[in-house]
């Protein structure tokens, strides 16, 4: 078996606000678990699971402060890339839902991208791949 992320663990200060974003992007996307941590270094926090049956982001409570500019110098995720079937249909969702296109990616003849920012100031990129190639998904030369 290849390895594969199953999830990436992401404190928030209000991870339902994360969870609303993801949930009008994915709609194939569930909230797969949640529950409570009593004492978490000094704190009571909310934890959940959001995604499908193969991978999901945890989110959870107890993050103090909004996440730095993507565009500046801190060390940290500098955002998520999550593949989508169709993009265009993403982004209508997500212009329904409320939220407004932060930027597009860079031009390629085998994907194409569109970046996202959440009330935690936290990026999400949604890419679509044109290409069941490997070597023109991840061509970088162009």
């Amino acid at each position: 078996m290849n390895g594969y992320i199953e999830h990436a663990n992401i404190t928030l200060v209000n991870p339902k606000k994360t969870i609303e974003f993801l949930l009008a992007a994915l709609p194939n996307w569930r909230l797969r678990g949640q529950g409570k941590m009593e004492e978490w270094f000094g704190k009571e926090v909310e934890w959940f699971h959001i995604g499908d049956d193969r991978s999901y982001i945890a989110l959870q409570s107890g993050g103090d402060k909004q996440v730095e500019d993507w565009n500046t110098h801190w060390t940290g995720v500098k955002h998520i890339g999550i593949v989508v079937d169709d993009l265009n249909q993403t982004v209508e969702r997500l212009k329904q839902a409320g939220y407004e296109l932060d930027h597009w990616g860079g031009t390629h003849p085998h994907r194409r991208s569109a970046y996202y920012m959440d009330t935690h100031n936290m990026q999400f990129e949604f890419v679509e791949y044109f290409s069941e190639q490997n070597d023109e998904r991840n061509d970088y030369s162009l």
